[in-house]
């Protein structure tokens, strides 16, 4: 029997509102769907293992929820780091950014998307920038947050005018990590130290994501989704259940999206 096409299933897609003019989205996996060896339906990620038309058709069905166009979206070659990539007037409509974890614009119509599965997806929005961040474990602890305010602010748009959105990650509930690791990142950030649901140590990302904008002066912050580990709902890739599951999208963008 052939596998379930992602031609007649679709990728979760929740709309996130970050203000007018601006569209924004974090996708999931289709946990309705039955499971397959190879292309878990809902992935959206060309780097995971994938059957090439239904990743296509995934994004097809991601681009019409969000009305951009999958070829011209912005994707970045993530490294767990803190480096900012600014997408200008004459960055390619579709340019993958390499060796980067943020992506900030101030160009109308770039469609910028960030891939997680259990790192934190930020998505940010001013009244004339918008910005799609990694932050995972060591991007967090080398400030990628605080790089990519700061870049926003240079284009003109400061924390106090900016609205967030922290997509689903894994939780201080799921993320057991070393007591020297996690002492080690909470020794700057306070807000990261967890436990685990069975008692041993753990990082919260989306707390430590959250106390950073909050610090920083950002008035309004939403947390969309859950663990990405034990949402009991199934709705997203984690690594942590699965070195070789799929990936899903941040995707935000101001204004019409242009056409690569």
């Amino acid at each position: 029997m052939s596998p379930p096409s992602c031609a007649d299933l679709a990728p979760l897609v929740l709309i996130v509102d970050l203000g007018p003019g601006v569209r924004a989205a974090v996708t999931g996996r289709d946990a309705a769907a039955p499971a397959t060896a190879v292309g878990v339906p809902g992935n959206l990620g060309h780097r995971r293992p994938h059957r090439p038309a239904d990743l296509a058709a995934a994004r097809r069905s991601v681009g019409a929820a969000t009305e951009t166009d999958p070829t011209a979206w912005h994707l970045m070659r993530q490294v767990h780091g803190a480096s900012v990539a600014v997408v200008g007037a004459d960055t390619p409509p579709g340019q993958e950014l390499r060796d980067v974890d943020a992506l900030v614009t101030a160009e109308p119509g770039r469609a910028l998307v960030v891939q997680t599965a259990d790192c934190v997806p930020l998505l940010l929005a001013g009244p004339s920038t918008v910005a799609a961040v990694h932050a995972g474990r060591v991007g967090f602890a080398l400030g990628v947050v605080d790089a990519t305010l700061r870049e926003l602010a240079r284009l003109g748009d400061p924390p106090e005018q900016l609205r967030a959105a922290v997509g689903p990650a894994i939780g201080g509930c799921c993320y057991e990590v070393p007591a020297e690791m996690r002492d080690e990142v909470a020794s700057t950030a306070p807000e990261v130290a967890a436990e685990t649901s069975w008692g041993t140590p753990a990082l919260d990302l989306p707390a430590g994501v959250v106390a950073a904008l909050r610090v920083a002066g950002v008035p309004t912050i939403e947390r969309i989704g859950g663990c990405t580990r034990c949402d009991p709902g199934e709705r997203w890739f984690s690594h942590r259940g699965d070195p070789a599951t799929g990936r899903q999208f941040g995707l935000i963008v101001r204004g019409s999206a242009v056409a690569a």
